[in-house]
């Protein structure tokens, strides 16, 4: 099932469309992370 899964997921990036917007996905989950972090309370004391 694995080797299954595997090939379907190699054969879907292989289209250069789909790398792109594999790309893209992934940048914007980076960037919302990056902004989750940066927005944080820098001068709150630590939760106990």
């Amino acid at each position: 099932m694995k080797k299954i899964l595997g090939a379907a997921i190699a054969n879907w990036f292989r289209k250069p469309e789909n790398r792109e917007k594999a790309k893209q996905t992934a940048q914007k989950a980076y960037d919302g992370f990056q902004r989750r972090r940066s927005t944080t309370n820098t001068k709150a004391p630590p939760k106990r």
